[in-house]
């Protein structure tokens, strides 16, 4: 989770710039209840000294900031949030340490410790042999302090009575039991104020049970000292941060509920001790966990943080890989639909690549773990899900903005309401200018409106994920939901990427002896072209002759001697330098020209002897692909380096819209940017590290997962199967969580609008409407759970299956086989 980055700053006055190392750093934020706690939050951070960008995620209670640490410490960082009435997830953790023989050696451990990322600060005792580590648990875990130490050449000594947990998610796990402690507790205490209060609704005659047992005032301290004990236990979380944002006029939704509930509470207890001055009234307030380890000739079963690049590792079958490696040892079969989507286990020998996560099926496997913990394929997605999942979209900033003044205007409504009601109501005018007031401030807890788009960003990236599509940041799902345009690099995207050859035919009725000449031609070039050609000459076994003389014709082919014979293999261009007839062969080199395939003539001593073609043929899903982009109406481009009549043979064959063909690679992002110029939204599709520039231009790049590193590096969609149903999967995703938040937000608004006015009492003179408090509660948390239960459907959303060749296209093979005249 830590990334440095450079950025150029100017210096005062000068021309010269330096480079400014900045720090990713995320930790956990306890405590905030609404999208003003978050805005509140990331103001704060916003605001503190070299701090480049800041964003606080309400739903996954998590910050991210990026910061200069020449100007700034973690400490400070977590100061501020502490300040700003909210609890920063920080964890303290003594380890021994071993090996240590003087105070060098202790300061070098200490040393170590510090450079860690997410440590806050780092102490070494070299008498007790223990370090004691202050660090945020959203960036470092247990064993990763543990590895330190190892790496400095210590021996890291778990303390048994250390208390602290190996799972990153301790901290997170605690809070949850602490609320559902805290949840069932309020339960238990609130169940006897809801009979007592309320018994004679749900009971008919329970009031003359409870008065043949004890007089009714005894009853109603009970209720009264129950509901001070939900106040002051379970409810005590709202009244801190609330208290602290009132002190820093912004008032958040913590200061709603808490002024809320306890002008409820002061107003109940009012009643009770001077029943005189008010009349009666009733208120109510998917990883392996353990892996076993070969050490020192024994299985050693170990917990999975544990493990060590380099260790090995037994698999048994039916069990899941622990980590990343390498099969050192036997051979199985194993399930990686998890990652691959593919139904079909994967047969696995020595020197194969293994998954952490997968399944092993049949066989027993050692394995060597190459990758273990953060550095793992599935932690590494992980990350990438929750980086997306904690971003801000654009469209929450309207939200934000909103939420910033509202808490106030709610506050001067409630005000008013109890102002007017208490002038001009009936009497008793200050019971209903009380009710109205506490109305009023409960049903506007804006909490839909904070979970509006965290929710649905939450779900719909998470749901991505399970089909295969992975958002390295949130903004591009608004962004992607908004292009128009999608742009394909065609070599290894809309094609296999694998050219082969498809047509053969020959002058002299022999094939197998032209392709034999031309093959050994090609043994000695590294043109894909050439190598498709060797490939079919070794599917056929043939034997191919010696060659001497061997020189390359750059632009026009290869030339050598054959058995003493002067042979030439190359483009039609070739023929003509020479002077050489084509032998009736240029029309049917016309022919498969205008079908996309790139003709070779051969040609010996002086005569042409044979046309070969070779393909690089589409994947099969491409033209369902076209067919259901364009029913989503997106404009379709197609860009490549290859000849106009071949790309041109191609999208006619697929429906593409455009195409823009001889693009060398440093050019294809100026061609997106043209594009962007002429006011096309731009999403770009491709796999190579010549796309990187152009993934990186487009308002948003989709990298396929056959991709090359650098080429999803650059991206911000990465599709982790190789199958191009993903690029119509993240567009449905996008638009569909797009409008579950707008949907969202809409509610969220319309609720408080129609809602407020009712709770302050607005229609009650004219139609005797009125909301009680007790109401407004449910209200508001019928709001929250309509916002996350429209989120949640996002996860009935269902992969886009590409099978198949939609009708209207021509009845043409993609390739064809090789095939003599």
């Amino acid at each position: 989770m830590t990334q440095d980055t450079s950025q150029p700053a100017a210096a005062a006055g000068t021309e010269t710039f330096k480079q400014v190392q900045l720090k990713q750093l995320e930790l956990g934020v306890q405590g905030m209840t609404c999208a003003s706690c978050s805005s509140r939050v990331e103001r704060a951070l916003t605001k503190l000294p070299g701090v480049a960008e800041a964003s606080v995620n309400l739903a996954t209670e998590r910050a991210s900031l990026r910061f200069d640490p020449a100007e700034l410490r973690p400490d400070a960082i977590v100061k501020t949030i502490t300040e700003t009435g909210y609890t920063p997830l920080v964890e303290d953790y003594e380890i021994g340490v071993g090996g240590m023989t003087c105070a060098s050696c202790s300061a070098r451990v200490e040393r170590a410790l510090a450079k860690l990322p997410g440590v806050i600060e780092a102490g070494v005792n070299l008498a007790t042999e223990r370090a004691t580590v202050r660090y945020l648990p959203a960036m470092l875990t247990p064993a990763g302090i543990a590895q330190a130490i190892t790496d400095a050449g210590y021996e890291p000594r778990p303390l048994a009575d250390s208390g602290v947990e190996a799972d990153a998610d301790h901290a997170r796990r605690a809070q949850q039991r602490g609320m559902r402690r805290d949840l069932w507790l309020a339960a238990a205490l609130s169940l006897p104020v809801l009979v007592l209060s309320m018994g004679e609704a749900i009971v008919p005659g329970v009031t003359r049970v409870l008065s043949a047992v004890a007089p009714m005032i005894v009853w109603n301290w009970l209720q009264a000292l129950l509901a001070t004990a939900v106040l002051l236990g379970p409810g005590r979380r709202f009244f801190r941060p609330g208290l602290i944002a009132f002190w820093h006029l912004s008032p958040d939704m913590n200061s709603l509920v808490m002024t809320g509930t306890g002008a409820a509470w002061a107003y109940s207890l009012a009643v009770l001790l001077a029943p005189a001055f008010f009349p009666p009234e009733k208120l109510i307030g998917l990883q392996a966990k353990t892996a076993r380890v070969l050490r020192e000739g024994a299985e050693v079963e170990v917990p999975v943080e544990q493990v060590h690049a380099g260790e090995l590792l037994v698999v048994r079958p039916g069990e899941r890989i622990p980590v990343d490696g390498e099969v050192r040892d036997g051979n199985s079969h194993v399930d990686e639909s998890m990652l691959t989507g593919e139904a079909v286990p994967v047969a696995k020998r020595a020197g194969d690549r293994v998954v952490g996560a997968t399944i092993n099926q049949h066989g027993l496997l050692r394995i060597a773990a190459t990758e273990v913990g953060r550095d793992t394929v599935l932690a590494q997605i992980i990350r990438l899900v929750e980086r997306a999942q904690g971003s801000k979209l654009p469209i929450q900033g309207l939200a934000d903005r909103v939420v910033r003044v509202f808490t106030p205007l709610v506050m001067l409504i409630a005000a008013i309401t109890f102002g007017v009601w208490l002038a001009f109501g009936p009497p008793p005018a200050v019971t209903l200018a009380l009710v109205s007031a506490v109305a009023v401030l409960v049903v506007a807890c804006p909490c839909a409106m904070g979970l509006a788009t965290p929710a649905a960003i939450m779900v719909g990236s998470g749901r991505a994920a399970e089909l295969g599509v992975l958002y390295r940041k949130g903004e591009a799902l608004e962004t992607l939901s908004h292009v128009d345009t999608l742009v394909f690099d065609k070599t290894g995207t809309l094609t296999e990427g694998r050219p082969r050859l498809t047509d053969l035919e020959t002058v002299d009725g022999d094939p197998a002896g032209a392709l034999a000449i031309a093959a050994a031609l090609e043994t000695h070039s590294e043109h894909p072209l050439g190598v498709a050609i060797v490939a079919a000459a070794k599917e056929q076994r043939l034997d191919l002759p010696e060659i001497s003389q061997f020189t390359a014709l750059p632009g026009y082919g290869v030339q050598a001697t054959v058995n003493g014979h002067s042979v030439l293999l190359g483009a039609d261009r070739l023929l003509q330098r020479e002077r050489i007839a084509t032998a009736g062969l240029a029309d049917r080199a016309q022919r498969l020209a205008r079908e996309g395939r790139t003709a070779i003539y051969l040609a010996v001593d002086g005569k042409a002897r044979a046309l070969l073609a070779v393909a690089d043929p589409l994947k099969p899903e491409a033209p369902a692909l076209v067919q259901a982009l364009h029913q989503r109406g997106l404009r379709l481009a197609m860009m490549t380096g290859d000849g106009w009549r071949t790309a041109e043979a191609i999208a006619h064959r697929l429906g593409i819209d455009e195409v823009q063909a001889q693009v060398l690679p440093d050019g294809k992002a100026a061609a997106v940017e043209a594009l962007q110029r002429a006011g096309r939204r731009v999403a770009f599709v491709g796999d190579g590290i010549n796309d990187a520039p152009a993934l990186a231009q487009a308002e948003v790049g989709i990298a396929v997962g056959s991709g090359t590193d650098i080429a999803i590096e650059a991206a911000d969609v990465t599709l982790t199967r190789n199958d191009l149903g993903g690029v119509v999967t993240a567009l449905d995703v996008a638009r569909y969580t797009l409008r579950t938040i707008r949907g969202n937000l809409f509610w969220a608004f319309f609720y408080n609008i129609l809602l407020i006015p009712l709770a302050a009492g607005v229609f009650y003179p004219t139609f005797g409407l009125h909301l009680h408090p007790m109401v407004a509660g449910v209200a508001m948390g019928f709001s929250s759970l309509f916002v996350v239960t429209n989120s949640l459907r996002l996860r009935r959303l269902r992969p886009v299956e590409l099978g198949g060749r939609p009708e209207g296209l021509p009845d043409m093979p993609l390739a064809e086989p090789v095939a003599a005249a």
